[in-house]
């Protein structure tokens, strides 16, 4: 068994530093593992995920998050900065809201690259094209408004592995797409750990892509994880009434 590569121990964590959003999450994620954490809207998974990343306007009162052995759970300042983009990558759930809607693709993944000293060498254009795009360059010099949903799904997983980083955190990366675009997003995404070996945590309400990619699967309901096992545990044997509810009507991605 591969050694950790991220571990959340009992973690707590809330908005106003009174109610916790979610509650004793536990769980490890080793390289290359793809874990998709399910559960409806409001059950903390998108809490999780800035955790992890670190967004400043969530509090932590319990717990810890150790990512390749070094204490996440209070990181600030250029410490977190530093394993940001680098190594800690984040597709997020609204692609277009987090670029600048008026600028160029190209000019705002180049200042990313500058922001962490590093030089743009056609990295996002390459790994566009390995996505099927042969017009990547000319897809750059686009703005967000000017592209679809779908397409600027697939800029920001551009954006994020530009880095290569060891662990991609995926917010609801597809919840904005129509079934046969998120299924092509799960395609990219499987792509990328089997060429690169990322680790991938990804958040989502859709059972149907846990099933798909995940080599493990939590299953959240009001802040806590309420089962955890493989695929196979998860669909043919659930031990939670909750997750037996889920499974009743999982739709399907298309291929």
């Amino acid at each position: 068994m591969s050694e950790a590569l991220l571990q959340i121990k009992q973690l707590n964590a809330s908005y106003d530093g009174d109610t916790d959003v979610i509650r004793d999450v536990c769980f490890e994620l080793t390289p290359g593992e793809i874990i998709c954490i399910v559960g409806e809207s409001g059950s903390g998974k998108s809490t999780l995920i800035k955790a992890i990343h670190g967004m400043s306007d969530l509090i932590i009162s319990k717990g810890q998050i150790l990512f390749d052995g070094r204490d996440l759970t209070h990181m600030k300042g250029n410490p977190r900065r530093e394993l940001l983009g680098t190594e800690i990558g984040l597709i997020p759930q609204d692609p277009a809201a987090s670029f600048n809607p008026i600028r160029r693709f190209d000019v705002q993944l180049k200042e990313a690259l500058a922001s962490h000293s590093r030089k743009d060498e056609g990295k996002a254009a390459e790994i566009l094209e390995k996505m099927g795009m042969p017009d990547s360059r000319a897809v750059l010099h686009n703005r967000p408004f000017e592209v679809s949903g779908g397409m600027n799904q697939r800029i920001a997983i551009a954006a994020a592995m530009m880095f290569a980083p060891r662990l991609l955190l995926c917010d609801e990366a597809t919840s904005a797409l129509d079934v046969t675009t998120a299924g092509s997003v799960v395609d990219e995404l499987l792509r990328i750990r089997k060429e690169q070996g990322t680790a991938i945590l990804m958040v989502t309400h859709h059972l149907g892509i846990a099933k798909r990619m995940a080599d493990q699967i939590g299953i959240m309901k009001n802040g806590k994880i309420v089962e955890y096992g493989n695929v196979r545990q998860i669909f043919e044997a659930p031990s939670h009434e909750y997750t037996r509810n889920l499974i009743r009507d999982v739709p399907r991605l298309k291929r």
